[in-house]
């Protein structure tokens, strides 16, 4: 009896389990492409020079090339970077929730020069309102 109800319980667990992992499985993957395509959309917006060090950072050596690429970054892992974009407030705070710093902005260039930690480049570039990200070196 005793045998047969625990039998009875972990049938009833293992399909309570397949009822909810399935959905959420098959809610992951085809999530997936639709989230890739918003990393390469956000890796595109951009500079190559900055590209490449974040690369180097992450310590991907086979999409970091050799050699220099002209960015400066800080002891802390920031650099100044250009973004093309219109200073709104939430792009302010999505600036100072990833950790950077507005150094300065212009409404009628629409460019904001700000001191971004690195890491968070590709983050910055996912919001729709900016349109690309530059080193401020180049």
């Amino acid at each position: 009896m005793r045998t047969a109800r625990a039998a009875a319980f972990f049938v009833c667990c293992a399909a309570i389990a397949v009822f909810i992992a399935v959905p959420a499985l098959r809610a992951q993957r085809s999530a997936a492409p639709d989230s890739q395509a918003r990393v390469i959309a956000a890796q595109q917006k951009i500079s190559a020079p900055l590209m490449k060090e974040i690369y180097k950072r992450r310590g991907d050596g086979r999409r970091a090339q050799t050699g220099t690429t002209g960015v400066r970054v800080d002891r802390h892992g920031r650099t100044l970077v250009q973004l093309s974009a219109n200073m709104t407030d939430p792009l302010k705070r999505k600036i100072y929730a990833l950790g950077g710093r507005v150094v300065s902005s212009s409404t009628t260039q629409q460019t904001v020069v700000a001191l971004m930690p690195l890491t968070m480049l590709e983050r910055l570039a996912a919001d729709d309102s900016v349109r690309s990200i530059t080193s401020e070196a180049h």
